[in-house]
């Protein structure tokens, strides 16, 4: 992609390149073609970033319902939190607080979160050319009246705001790093923040090692679509005293302490919780309000005698379990009358890729979860269906 500058964000800005982009959105990018028809009537760095951006447009759909009035720059956009997450974010952990800083806002996707949901947001991005974009972004969405935009190193300010949140660059070296102290910013510098404001939050990569995380820090997990999107660590009033998942959309949220859960045989129902409720170490507490016991130590699987609807976990009705092997799961398949069969694993050595290829294709039937783990100390699989 061709790099941005200030004068690409100006020119992309214009009325006219936006008359462009809105033409561009409903056409084919190939990109011969299209680069071709718009060198005709523009530069050829205009023309690229013409194209760059109805390219960046079509990638950010997935994470902002308005993409297409938006400007983007890549790594920023890779890095931005999606929509509904910023948006829960915004209004259940900042919902006491009306100031806000983003800092290191990049383009905008927190900061117009926070607006959107009614913060007054002081945003502080010290590269030019996403604060640029920033500002674009915040006037398309109406919310400039909402958004200072501050040009700065936001350690280098005296922050006039009642919580700060913070996303933390997470590459080192041009390779993406889950060490906390190889962020930019390391989190030390925004645990000492927490000296300074009443409220911080920083987005950490759901893959951190807890260890390195602060004693003074809370921690949860968010999910969005049965896909673990972030870890949260909280200081000062955030400083959360038990762990936390959030399972999004539905808004679900468990919260610690943890406990332990006892281990049983299969029962007629299979849950796998959602991996927030994972991830923050909560298996025991959802299987307690479940009823349900873990099939095996380690393995983060359920069982139970019924099944509870719940946003925190997914429930199936188990119709047939028992050691691994391939000839007996073909036998299972063809009594059930499968059709299409998913799969998924923990803790096993069969691989679901290998697996699918050796029992072949299958259309018509009955659509099935084909589940593999490990219990009694081997291999073991369950054939699954959804609860009638």
């Amino acid at each position: 992609m061709r790099r941005l500058d200030p004068e690409a964000v100006a020119f992309l800005a214009s009325e006219a390149a936006r008359r462009e982009l809105e033409a561009l959105a409903g056409q084919s990018l190939d990109p011969l073609t299209t680069l071709a028809a718009l060198r005709k009537r523009w530069s050829e760095d205009e023309a690229a970033w013409l194209y760059d951006q109805a390219r960046l447009r079509r990638r950010a759909r997935a994470k902002f319902p308005r993409a297409d009035a938006m400007l983007f720059e890549a790594e920023a956009l890779e890095q931005a939190s999606a929509w509904p997450v910023a948006r829960w974010r915004a209004e259940h952990v900042f919902g006491p607080y009306e100031r806000v800083a983003d800092l290191g806002a990049g383009l905008g996707g927190d900061a117009l979160a926070l607006a959107h949901a009614g913060k007054r947001v002081l945003a502080v991005e010290r590269d030019p050319v996403r604060a640029a974009l920033l500002e674009h972004n915040a006037a398309a969405l109406g919310l400039a009246e909402r958004i200072e935009v501050v040009r700065a190193d936001w350690r280098a300010l005296e922050l006039e705001a009642e919580a700060a949140f913070a996303d933390p660059a997470r590459r080192s070296g041009g390779r993406r790093t889950v060490r906390l102290d190889a962020m930019e910013p390391p989190l030390a510098d925004l645990e000492r923040l927490a000296d300074r404001l009443p409220a911080v939050a920083v987005k950490l990569a759901p893959a951190l090692d807890k260890a390195e995380l602060p004693a003074r820090a809370g921690l949860g997990f968010v999910s969005l679509g049965g896909e673990l999107k972030e870890a949260l660590a909280g200081f000062g009033e955030l400083a959360w005293p038990e762990p936390w998942a959030a399972v999004l959309p539905e808004g679900a949220v468990l919260e610690g302490p943890e406990r332990p859960a006892p281990a049983g045989p299969p029962r007629g129902f299979f849950y796998e919780p959602d991996p927030a409720v994972i991830r923050a170490g909560l298996v025991g507490r959802l299987a307690a309000e479940l009823e349900a016991k873990l099939l095996a130590e380690q393995v983060a699987y359920l069982t139970a005698d019924a099944c509870r609807p719940t946003p925190l976990a997914r429930c199936w009705r188990v119709l047939r379990h028992g050691p691994y092997r391939l000839k007996t799961l073909r036998a299972w398949l063809d009594e059930l009358e499968a059709g299409p069969v998913s799969f998924k694993r923990r803790r096993s050595p069969v691989d679901p890729d290998e697996l699918a290829r050796k029992l072949g294709g299958r259309k018509a039937g009955r659509a099935l979860t084909v589940t593999l783990t490990r219990l009694e100390n081997r291999p073991w699989m369950f054939v699954l269906a959804d609860p009638d």
